[in-house]
């Protein structure tokens, strides 16, 4: 009896995951990207994977015949040249071809302000103000580039790095080890600190166990110097996976709910993504990392070096963690890139 009702109740915590999950939206942030932003916009659209993927978690094999709602806000900071004309080109081109299921929704917003942390928020608050109070838990939201490319199966990637997240959570929680323990000891410790001695709610002792955030691995384009691409693009998803810590670049995700709490900091102009990364991983422990990589555009790396380009990033991230002013470091990655870029020529 012990047995049925541990499996009950394990069935039942995946039915309600399956259930919080349906709906994802994804906020492109653009600045004179006319290149990428069609090809951008075409990757969120597309539906490929497992037949009935929205509900595939369901511990008693049900599988509901709806797909989960796809919500894609398009969100320029006052491009010069056609960005927005070629992404309402796309919206044109998908209403055309809408069969009437309204499974997609794009919405394209011209935010005059820069700085991708503002557009990321604008969008953001688009799709949250679309959202019962209620239904947060059930809306993801992936925050892209406009000069990165989904895979076909981002929807079904998110859902599964979750549920992996998930478990392993959980393993560690029953069967923690030494180095575990002390970790744990010394976080609540300093919660605890934080918190004047008071003790913890049941919301924040259940934040652990419960994933909300995560990014993809990473993958350069192109077939120029593919070699190079490999050896960059395997480093920067082992420092990933080391630091926990994704770059934007890596297509962030997060519920509704923790966005909603937590949002980017608008008073950064650079390393934005990288600081909302930080602050995630602090509040919400590891990221939920997807097996699938996006792809992003190398033009930057083959115009200014792979190595360059490379140590420039991590000298950048030494510098945030040196607490170096974010101008100071915006004004050195733009002198740096342009001096490689010359030398390079």
């Amino acid at each position: 009896n012990d047995a049925t009702t541990t499996m009950t109740e394990d069935k039942e915590d995946h039915q309600s995951e399956g259930k919080r999950l349906k709906s994802i939206s994804v906020v492109i942030s653009c600045l004179n990207e006319s290149e990428n932003i069609s090809k951008c916009m075409h990757s969120t659209l597309a539906q490929k994977g497992r037949k009935n993927w929205g509900n595939q978690h369901h511990a008693d094999g049900v599988r509901e015949k709806e797909r989960v709602r796809t919500k894609v806000v398009v969100v320029d900071g006052g491009s010069t040249d056609d960005t927005v004309l070629r992404a309402k080109k796309v919206l044109s081109d998908m209403k055309t071809k809408s069969d009437g299921k309204d499974e997609e929704e794009v919405i394209i917003v011209e935010c005059a302000e820069r700085g991708r942390a503002k557009q990321f928020n604008r969008g953001g608050r688009v799709v949250l103000r679309g959202s019962l109070e209620e239904t947060k838990e059930e809306n993801i939201l992936v925050f892209l580039h406009a000069d990165t490319t989904m895979p076909e199966t981002y929807r079904e990637d998110i859902y599964d790095a979750l549920r992996r997240e998930r478990e392993r959570r959980e393993r560690e929680r029953r069967f923690p080890s030494a180095w575990g323990v002390i970790k744990n000891g010394c976080a609540k410790f300093a919660r605890l600190g934080r918190s004047g001695g008071k003790a913890e709610s049941t919301n924040e002792n259940n934040r652990a166990d419960a994933p909300c955030w995560g990014a993809f691995p990473i993958k350069l384009s192109g077939e120029r110097s593919k070699w190079k691409k490999c050896v960059v693009a395997s480093f920067a998803n082992f420092r990933t996976r080391r630091t926990s810590i994704p770059y934007g670049d890596q297509a962030i995700f997060v519920t509704a709910s923790a966005f909603a709490e937590h949002k980017f900091d608008e008073s950064k102009m650079f390393m934005e993504d990288y600081e909302y990364s930080s602050r995630m991983k602090k509040c919400f422990g590891k990221p939920a990392i997807c097996k699938s990589p996006v792809v992003t555009d190398s033009r930057r790396f083959e115009s200014v070096g792979f190595m360059n380009t490379t140590m420039i990033n991590i000298l950048c991230v030494v510098g945030f963690h040196l607490k170096v002013d974010v101008g100071v470091l915006a004004n050195f990655y733009r002198n740096a890139n342009k001096r490689r870029e010359v030398d390079t020529n």
